[in-house]
């Protein structure tokens, strides 16, 4: 039986990238690492890094940090995995993310890197961002958008953009009614659970549009969004990780991870000037809670009783859907 073996990388403030793992039964000896720009190609047979497994960890110098990395992590000459940065800090766009490395229950396989990204919208596409993105290779982007949102802030006409409007609760004229006293700071977390629940119950056919795409291969690298790529993409990609069956706990942390890649303050130009009750519910109402998930969840448990259930009832998916998308997002990577 080959080991569970579960890696990070993380870039440090010069632009070297650190890599992490833990290995479960513990081993020892030797681990390799390799370096390539492809996220299913291996350019060189040369390592660019080596450590005792024991070490748990090795930096990599980058030669050139605004490069896309995959590394490929060899213990032992005989099991390997996959790992690169998920979070992507690029001007103009936050919280861009990569989906992939998430472990499947499914024959014990990972979600591949470099096919999958969410983010908030794209606020400024300039020289930096549009170089990133043609690098990522990027096909198709999926804009969850309601059609005023994406009025005010096109997409790029680089990319193939499919638009599949979510006006949850209608967020923008939450916000303005919050602002300007409408609604109460005290019931901002009723309203967020119920835009949730909302997005659970109301918008099965907009992600069966959503899941249609997915399972074009030609479609890909694919990119999901909304405004702040927390709430419709983040029940997007919580829908995406269940279809492939990655553990619970995962998809919670994939959710909660917007916590620290989107600057609410920034996005909505929440000043010291605004009172304070208003500048909480803000930072409230935009925040990835676990809560507001656990609504969706709940929302779709109450009418089909299970995920997979409701994937299949309420989305739509056939059970030769799902496997076909497991076929295309899952990938065997810690092999002996």
């Amino acid at each position: 039986m080959a080991p569970r073996i579960n890696a990070t990388c993380e870039e440090n403030n010069v632009g070297n990238h650190i890599l992490r793992w833990n290995i479960s039964p513990v081993i020892s000896g030797t681990m390799k690492v390799y370096a390539s720009p492809l996220p299913d190609t291996l350019l060189s047979r040369v390592p660019v890094g080596m450590a005792k497994i024991s070490d748990k960890r090795v930096t990599i110098i980058s030669d050139n940090p605004s490069q896309r990395t995959y590394y490929t992590l060899v213990f032992n000459d005989k099991y390997t995995v996959k790992v690169a940065k998920r979070y992507l800090p690029l001007s103009g766009v936050q919280n861009f993310r990569d989906l992939g490395g998430y472990h499947s229950m499914h024959s014990d396989k990972d979600m591949r890197w470099g096919m999958l990204y969410r983010s908030a919208q794209i606020d400024t596409f300039d020289s930096a961002t549009r170089r990133t993105m043609k690098s990522l290779g990027i096909r198709t982007v999926i804009d969850l958008r309601s059609s005023e949102e994406a009025a005010s802030k096109p997409d790029p006409s680089e990319f193939k953009v499919v638009s599949i409007p979510i006006a949850a609760g209608n967020l923008p004229v939450i916000l303005k009614e919050l602002i300007s006293g409408q609604v109460k700071s005290d019931t901002i977390n009723r309203i967020a659970e119920r835009v949730n629940r909302s997005l659970a119950s109301d918008f099965q056919k907009e992600y069966k549009q959503m899941f249609d795409v997915l399972l074009d291969r030609s479609n890909y690298p694919i990119l999901i969004h909304c405004t702040s790529g927390k709430g419709r993409t983040g029940f997007a990609s919580a829908l995406i990780m269940a279809a492939l069956n990655v553990n619970e706990d995962l998809i919670m942390a994939d959710y909660q991870l917007s916590n620290s890649c989107f600057d609410i303050r920034k996005a909505f130009k929440i000043g010291e000037r605004m009172p304070v009750n208003i500048q909480e519910a803000i930072t409230t109402l935009f925040s990835a809670r676990e809560a507001y998930l656990d609504a969706a969840w709940d929302e779709a448990l109450r009418e089909y009783g299970s995920i997979p259930a409701y994937l299949q009832k309420g989305i739509g998916l056939s059970p030769e859907d799902i496997e076909k998308l497991r076929s295309l997002l899952l990938v065997s990577e810690n092999n002996s």
